[in-house]
């Protein structure tokens, strides 16, 4: 293991919590409360009373203390329900009958004569062996009220948290998860993108220079902001339509009069956030697969809208009309789009295309996110 890897922090038999002692003292002080209590009800409280409640908090927190080390180091926790109750019944019992033999063993030969004395006083026989045989097994039986109880609020504590900190690990299991899929259509997206664009400046090098230059400054822009992409989930629509309008640059100046393009974004939208890289990939499968296969160019519409509470992201172009239903080879590209709306924004996401004879429609819808 490398000395730079972060060791879990052992478990300890005294927990160093003090929310831990502030509960376990407040417990102790409540359960000596009732048990002076259940004795003055009966009869006098004595000194002998009184020695055994104080001693007793020791030996009653080695034990409920031993539990937990017990429940933690072994495999009780991960029993069923039914298992965990039946081996704190048993280990209550056991416990019990240990904490008032040491209680007995410490107080009643500090009291004894005192005890014998008493039982003169009031006329009744002294027989040592049954008087310490009563009072260790009565004392039991309350003492195990205590532990049983004490062992189940600790399951049950100790469960709702390993419940939360399970349900944390999976979420940051998930986020991590999340991050690595959406990473990698990140991937996809960018070899994807450079490649198109690079293929579009390769015709224009031998044609015209200038611009050649010209898409080669808008590429290098379309770049920087795709290394951004990789770095944020989400991005200004004013930031994304920069892009767009980079990318048609570079279209442009190959197709010339081929592409009409309209543009439609309200400065009220541009301020609002979106998955980078997604508009712009719109826009060129809508030119790849549509545009560029008709002979004579054709028309496309890229409109912003806030409606509803919910960003919409139209984008629109025209198709040949001998091809059946429009581009049906779409690529990578909204199946790339669809998968990262899912995982950015699951239900609240959707992205619906129409086929029509000529025109072909994607349709993103999000929710409202302002940037900050």
């Amino acid at each position: 293991m490398s000395t730079n890897q972060r060791r879990p922090m052992p478990f300890r038999f005294l927990p160093r919590d003090k929310l831990f002692w502030f509960y376990h003292a407040g417990a102790l002080l409540f359960t000596g409360a009732v048990t002076l209590l259940t004795v003055l009800l009966w009869g006098k409280i004595v000194a002998h009373d009184i020695a055994s409640t104080l001693v007793w908090g020791l030996p009653y927190t080695v034990a409920v203390l031993g539990f937990r080390w017990i429940y933690r180091r072994s495999a009780w926790r991960t029993l069923s329900m039914g298992k965990r109750i039946a081996l704190a019944a048993a280990y209550g019992t056991v416990a019990a009958l240990l904490i008032m033999l040491c209680v007995s063993a410490i107080v009643m030969p500090l009291f004894w004569n005192d005890i014998a004395a008493g039982h003169r006083a009031h006329g009744i026989a002294f027989e040592p062996a049954a008087y310490v045989t009563q009072a260790v097994v009565g004392g039991a039986l309350q003492t195990q009220l205590f532990v049983c109880a004490w062992i189940f609020i600790y399951i049950s504590f100790t469960g709702n948290r390993d419940v939360r900190a399970g349900e944390l690990a999976n979420l940051s299991l998930q986020g991590s998860l999340r991050e690595a899929r959406l990473s990698s259509l990140s991937n996809q997206l960018n070899p994807h993108f450079l490649f198109n664009s690079l293929n579009n400046i390769r015709f224009m090098v031998y044609e015209n220079a200038q611009h050649a230059d010209a898409m080669i400054v808008a590429l290098a822009d379309i770049l920087r902001y795709s290394l951004e992409s990789t770095e944020q989930l989400k991005l200004s629509v004013g930031r994304e339509m920069e892009i767009v309008k980079r990318y048609l640059a570079i279209v442009n100046i190959q197709m010339e009069e081929r592409l009409k393009v309209t543009l439609d974004v309200p400065e009220g939208v541009q301020a609002l956030l979106m998955p980078p890289m997604v508009m712009q990939m719109l826009v060129e499968n809508a030119i790849k697969h549509g545009i560029d296969q008709m002979q004579h160019g054709g028309t496309l519409a890229v409109t912003a809208r806030l409606r509803d509470g919910q960003l919409r992201l139209h984008v629109a172009n025209d198709v040949a009309p001998a091809a059946p239903g429009g581009r049906a080879d779409t690529g990578i590209g909204l199946r790339n789009i669809e998968q990262r709306l899912q995982l950015l924004y699951g239900e609240q996401a959707r992205l619906s295309v129409e086929r029509q004879a000529r025109r072909f429609e994607v349709l993103v819808t999000l929710p409202r996110e302002l940037a900050a």
